[in-house]
């Protein structure tokens, strides 16, 4: 069964600083948390990532999975997983909304299933933390 997640936060940054941090996925383990290797496959025409390989550690479950982007300029960007090992699937987003006076809301929606069996209350506390520590990773490494 799939769990869904979403939050926002407000980042002290315009939306095309935000995003350009988003789409410099071959650096998010120096600041993501829970993503210990990362290995762009495909580049887009935009010469941003089209589709990348993930190596993450999010204590409770080790995962390498590859992921298809498509990005929508510096407003959105979505994924979905073309591969994984611990997980079935994995849909999720970024998009941003600029605030004006250099703020922008940056709104994270992950959808994602489980290929091994965790109890339901714990799977949806997971997620929604993975969610909520993604974005103030996020915000602390645009803002620093």
């Amino acid at each position: 069964m799939a769990d869904h997640a979403q939050s926002s936060i407000i980042i002290n940054a315009k939306p095309a600083t935000v995003m350009a941090t988003i789409a410099d996925i071959a650096n998010y383990p120096t600041w993501v948390g829970q993503i210990e290797q990362t290995q762009i496959l495909e580049v887009g025409p935009q010469g941003r990532p089209a589709r990348a390989r993930f190596r993450v550690n999010a204590v409770v479950v080790k995962d390498e999975f590859v992921n298809e982007y498509t990005w929508y300029g510096d407003e959105k960007v979505t994924w979905s997983q073309v591969e994984g090992q611990a997980m079935a699937a994995q849909e999720g987003s970024y998009t941003l909304r600029d605030l004006g006076e250099g703020r922008t809301e940056v709104t994270y929606d992950l959808t994602a299933e489980l290929k091994i069996k965790i109890p339901g209350l714990l799977r949806r506390r997971i997620q929604n933390g993975i969610v909520d520590a993604a974005l103030k990773d996020l915000k602390k490494h645009v803002e620093s």
